[in-house]
């Protein structure tokens, strides 16, 4: 195969920049001496539901006779709706991850929020991923942060973390000392030759040398040599350490299953990567919610408890947290389109073998709104205090900055 360097350039797809693989090889470091993903510590799956998702229909507090007045329309009846405690249920969509909460696998974090509440889905999804009330200050994310001090050595295991999906790193993810790479999928994490002619990695290889011939890094042919190398060394042994990943679990159709999939994969692989971060949207329900939101939690529900399962079946179920986080709740009573508008309080999702299943927080008081909201009543940085310290081994503190508690989300 002959390779110029501009059908190089015009057929590559490096991704080099989102990848991080310009500062090291990521995945032959994270692989060196790694045995199984069991053996890597606590590992953390956080999912976005991207759009502001309604948690009075995710945690319905049927009990109460305001609800079905507030909601005449999408309000969800006894066969749309799982009962939890005889005041609150689940939406029946959700049934994979009722079956978790029976069996103490799941806790349900009820009204979580933050004081003064930005309806604005830019601002309230950089609060919630900076950990900042005022986010446009913060240049890192609050995952990044407790990423970045955890690299410092003091006898822990450091945190190496991935973003998953389309649309670069999520700002959760952005650290301040650490390069942290993002995935579209393992088919994009490679380079890319032309099409149309026959796949070859050494002829690559030597296609990169011979057209970047210095062997300074700090020349510019030197570095792209570095990095175009780099890329086909790391693709080729993220390959190779994935290549025996086996499963008898179905996930659910389409790119969020995919992603758990490959959260999974490399779980179970031994690459070393511990946080993941990936992102379901389509939240925004401003109409016809309900049809919406069952076809999102449908996904939801299979796709977790897929996942859980995989890694139960893989040895390493109990090391493994899914955490799940929305930019805010919708208003408490329907819209004129069968929809609901930008709210405050929601609902967060805990779930995994390690943790302290059942409801935390106050169920919703709908004859005590807030200007036609649920008040938040959970600080989402405790929530987040609660996974670093009990979970992850990571100081608050540092993250977050002092004061937010303990929800004692984890079996000790």
């Amino acid at each position: 195969m002959t390779v110029t360097r501009r059908r190089f350039v015009a057929g590559s797809s490096l991704a080099l920049a989102s990848l991080g693989i310009v500062r090291v090889p990521f995945f032959e470091e994270a692989l060196e001496g790694a045995e199984s993903g069991a053996s890597q510590g606590r590992s953390l799956l956080v999912i976005q539901l991207g759009g502001g998702n309604d948690g009075l229909n995710t945690v319905i507090p049927f009990a109460d006779p305001a609800y079905a007045a507030l909601r005449p329309t999408i309000g969800l009846g006894e066969g749309e709706r799982l009962d939890l405690d005889g005041r609150v249920a689940l939406h029946a969509a959700l049934a994979p991850l009722r079956e978790r909460f029976a069996r103490g696998q799941l806790a349900i974090v009820q009204g979580v929020g933050y004081p003064k509440p930005d309806r604005s889905h830019f601002t309230s999804t950089a609060i919630w991923q900076t950990a900042r009330l005022e986010p446009y200050r913060e240049h890192t994310g609050w995952l990044g942060r407790a990423i970045d001090s955890t690299q410092q050595g003091g006898g822990r295991v450091p945190l190496t973390a991935l973003g998953i999906g389309g649309g670069g790193l999520s700002p959760a993810l952005q650290a301040q000392a650490t390069s942290v790479p993002s995935l579209l999928s393992l088919d994009a994490f490679a380079m890319q030759p032309d099409r149309r002619y026959p796949s070859d990695a050494p002829a690559l290889r030597r296609a990169v040398e011979e057209m970047y011939p210095g062997s300074e890094s700090r020349s510019e042919d030197g570095f792209i040599r570095q990095v175009g190398n780099t890329a086909l060394r790391s693709s080729d042994v993220l390959r190779s350490a994935l290549a025996g990943y086996s499963s008898s679990v179905t996930y659910p159709q389409g790119t969020f299953g995919s992603q758990l999939k490959l959260v999974a994969q490399l779980l179970t692989s031994g690459t070393g990567t511990r946080v993941f971060h990936v992102t379901l949207s389509g939240f925004d329900t401003h109409a016809n919610q309900k049809v919406q939101q069952r076809a999102l939690f449908d996904q939801v529900g299979r796709g977790i408890d897929a996942f859980l399962l995989d890694l139960e079946r893989h040895g390493c179920g109990s090391s493994t947290a899914v955490i799940t986080y929305s930019e805010f709740g919708r208003r408490a009573g329907e819209n004129g389109s069968a929809g609901t508008d930008h709210g405050s309080g929601s609902v967060a999702f805990v779930a995994g073998e390690g943790v302290a299943g059942g409801l935390y927080g106050p169920v919703a008081d709908l004859g005590n709104l807030s200007n036609g909201d649920v008040p938040f009543a959970v600080d989402f940085r405790s929530l987040y205090a609660s996974v670093l310290r009990d979970w992850l081994g990571v100081s608050p503190d540092k993250v977050l900055g002092p004061g937010f508690g303990d929800l004692k989300l984890f079996r000790s």
